[in-house]
């Protein structure tokens, strides 16, 4: 039971320690409850860039096997972690985590919240799993609305769902410098920016051959800047050259200056056919001022739509639909800075990450 006296003590589970952005996420929440609000720790299986930036900011940190959701030595570890440290509630992040918090508390009485992060429609075992496991959660975040209403699909325990969006500081957009591009894109030219993972489910090659299809109807030049790294790398680089886009698209590898790349474009883009349930990666690019051209998965109808329009959904593997929408922007320069006010006063009101994160803080009390 919590002493009043002092703060809520919440534990983050999460399986990889990473730098994606589910863990993102964690590291926002842990910015802005601790140590005032509450005292936060991470709990992890495999160690990364997250726990790294927690043990530096002083966070406890524990490591914890967990190799599958119904691993009850995890839990009972688990639950011991939670009694040692005087525990109120476990915040899990992904499915196999938010299953072995509801088990360790047959062994400490401690409350569990589960984000899900994913858009995912999973199997009918997991569904049967779902429809008696979540209904020993306290609360369950989905962090956009077709989230929740996949989650309900899947069986998670409807009454227990709260939509609660990811969140911007819109003071992390950067100057604008088109100087960071130089040598990049030639001057003059329209720069539309994606920033992924080079893998299968962030629509790449669709991205690349709409990509084509507005080159060929675009009056004005333009460039597709890919910024990540990922297993695709040399298949993508193949199909760029095979297509003779070379100048127009360009893998810049990883980058640690996502904010000054978008503050050097035009256009930002998501091309995802899967698995995209609220883009860090867009919602900062609304705090740099920047019109979208999204697919219409997990959370972006709602990124662009919400609070006014400020681009375009598309329906994933739709090339002609998706090429029309972007020459839209390349062709109005009008278009792209009313569309990008819009944007950024989307940051700045809609999805304030201040204001979300207190309703996440609201849900742990």
């Amino acid at each position: 039971m919590q002493n009043e006296n002092r703060p809520l003590r919440v534990l983050y589970l999460i399986n990889f320690a990473g730098k994606a952005g589910t863990e993102k996420y964690v590291e926002n929440l842990v910015n802005y409850l601790h140590p005032h609000k509450c005292e936060c720790s991470l709990c992890y299986n495999i160690d990364g860039p997250l726990a790294d930036k927690m043990r530096e900011k002083g966070i406890a940190c524990h490591q914890l096997e967990m190799r599958s959701p119904f691993d009850i030595k995890a839990a009972k570890q688990l639950a011991r972690i939670c009694r040692e440290n005087k525990i109120d509630v476990i915040h899990a992040q992904m499915p196999r985590e938010n299953f072995i918090a509801i088990l360790s508390k047959k062994y400490y009485n401690v409350k569990v919240i589960f984000t899900s992060h994913l858009t995912i429609y999973q199997n009918a075992a997991w569904k049967l799993f779902n429809s008696i496991m979540t209904k020993k959660n306290d609360r369950i975040i989905s962090v956009c609305q077709q989230g929740k209403d996949i989650l309900i699909s899947n069986k998670v325990c409807a009454e227990k769902i709260e939509v609660v969006y990811n969140g911007i500081d819109p003071s992390c957009a950067a100057v604008r410098d088109p100087s960071v591009l130089g040598g990049i894109v030639p001057e003059g030219t329209v720069t539309a920016l994606i920033l992924a993972r080079l893998a299968e489910e962030k629509g790449l090659k669709f991205l690349i051959d709409a990509a084509k299809a507005a080159k060929e109807k675009s009056s004005r030049p333009f460039c597709l800047l890919i910024a990540g790294d990922g297993e695709q790398k040399d298949e993508l680089q193949a199909k760029i050259d095979a297509l003779g886009l070379g100048e127009c698209v360009k893998l810049l590898g990883f980058r640690t200056d996502g904010a000054k790349l978008m503050a050097a474009s035009d256009i930002y883009l998501n091309s995802s056919s899967s698995n995209e349930a609220m883009s860090f990666a867009i919602l900062e690019a609304l705090a740099a001022g920047l019109p979208l051209v999204v697919t219409d998965v997990g959370g972006n109808t709602d990124l662009v739509h919400d609070g006014g329009k400020c681009g375009f959904v598309v329906n994933y593997g739709d090339v002609e639909g998706f090429a029309d929408s972007l020459c839209k922007l390349i062709e109005s320069p009008e278009l792209r800075e009313a569309y990008g006010t819009i944007a950024r006063k989307k940051a700045e009101n809609e999805f304030a990450l201040d204001g979300l994160l207190e309703k996440v803080y609201e849900l742990y009390r």
